[in-house]
C-alpha cells in the first residue's frame, strides 16, 4: 500500500513535468522543467517522491489506532483516562493530514516504550474532538501536553527534536526514569 502511493506521487509528479517540459516555452535549455519532456519529468518525479516523504507518506487510518505504547481515546474518555489518571499523562493531540505529527507519532512511541508503567501515552485526534480542542486552545498541530495530577503541567508545540522530546518526558517522568537511566 505505500509502495503504492509512492509510485502514485513519483508518476503523478513526472506526468506534470512531463506536460511542463512539453508546453514550456523555454529556448535556452537551462530551465529544468521546461527544457524538455524528458528533463521535466524526471524532476517532477523526484519532486513527487519528495511531495510523498515530506507529506508523511503513511496511510491517514494508521494514525487513528493505538500502538502499544499509546492509547487513542475518544473525547468522551478524557476526563477518566488524564484527569483521573494516577499516573503523569502525555496527550497527543494530532489530525491524521498533518504530516508533522506523522513524523512525531514513531518517535513518540518509540520514547513511550520504556517509560510505560511511569506515564501514560494516549491521543487525540482534533478533528474528533473540537471541545477538547477547544478547551485546551489547540491552535496548531501536533500539540503534547503533559498532564500531573489532573492538571497541565507543560505544553510543546509543533514537532519538537527527538532530544527536547526525551528531556520533557525525563521531567514528567520524574527521577529514577528508566528513560534518564538509559541516557
Amino acid at each position: 500500500m505505500i509502495m503504492t502511493k509512492l509510485m502514485i506521487s513519483v508518476l503523478i509528479g513526472g506526468g506534470l513535468g512531463a506536460l511542463l517540459g512539453y508546453f514550456g516555452k523555454c529556448s535556452s535549455g537551462a530551465c529544468p522543467l521546461t527544457a524538455n519532456p524528458w528533463r521535466g519529468a524526471i524532476y517532477g518525479a523526484l519532486l513527487g517522491g519528495l511531495f510523498y516523504y515530506v507529506s508523511g507518506g503513511s496511510s491517514p487510518a494508521s494514525m487513528n489506532k493505538s500502538t502499544a505504547n499509546i492509547k487513542l481515546i475518544k473525547e468522551g474518555e478524557f476526563d477518566a483516562e488524564v484527569v483521573q489518571s494516577s499516573l503523569p499523562v502525555v496527550v497527543d493531540f494530532y489530525a491524521t493530514w498533518c504530516g508533522p505529527c506523522k513524523l512525531l507519532a514513531p518517535m513518540l512511541d518509540e520514547l513511550a516504550g520504556p517509560l510505560a508503567n511511569q506515564v501514560k501515552f494516549v491521543k487525540i485526534n482534533v478533528d474528533e474532538a473540537p471541545a477538547l480542542s477547544q478547551r485546551f486552545d489547540i491552535q496548531a498541530i501536533p500539540t503534547l501536553i503533559f498532564f500531573k495530577n489532573g492538571k497541565v503541567a507543560d505544553k510543546l508545540i509543533g514537532l519538537p527534536s527527538k532530544d527536547t522530546l526525551k528531556t520533557h518526558l525525563d521531567s514528567l517522568a520524574g527521577p529514577g526514569s528508566p528513560a534518564k537511566n538509559s541516557g
